[in-house]
């Protein structure tokens, strides 16, 4: 998915529009069209302000190979909030990701559902 693609998207998940959008970058509304038409491509300081804007990278913004999508077979399988959580989780950058992860092993642990080590074994 493009970057004009994605800025759309993030927009709409987040209920901004683009003049909301376009205040919080200090630009015209026009600007922020321009963005998610192709016509206009933001600058360096732009893209790391859009990063900061929406919680995620600007190599989230800028990958044009990472699936920003739930496959057909995925969404067959899982509930909306699953969705939601992969939707969100695959903008992470690689440290929050693992971050992540560590907050799972010990959300299981303090809920019982996961077996200690020790118990597998």
């Amino acid at each position: 998915m493009a970057f004009a693609e994605k800025l759309k998207a993030l927009r709409h998940e987040k209920n901004m529009t683009q003049e909301y959008v376009a205040e919080r970058m200090n630009v015209a509304r026009s600007t922020i069209a321009g963005y998610e038409t192709k016509n206009r491509q933001p600058s360096h300081e732009k893209l790391s302000a859009f990063a900061n804007l929406f919680h995620v990278t600007i190599d989230y913004l800028l990958d044009d190979e990472e699936p920003s999508y739930i496959t057909e077979d995925e969404s067959r399988t899982m509930d909306d909030d699953a969705q939601e959580l992969l939707k969100r989780y695959r903008r992470l950058s690689i440290r929050s990701k693992k971050d992540l992860l560590k907050h799972l092993n010990l959300l299981e642990l303090r809920d019982g559902s996961k077996k200690s080590e020790t118990e597998s074994l």
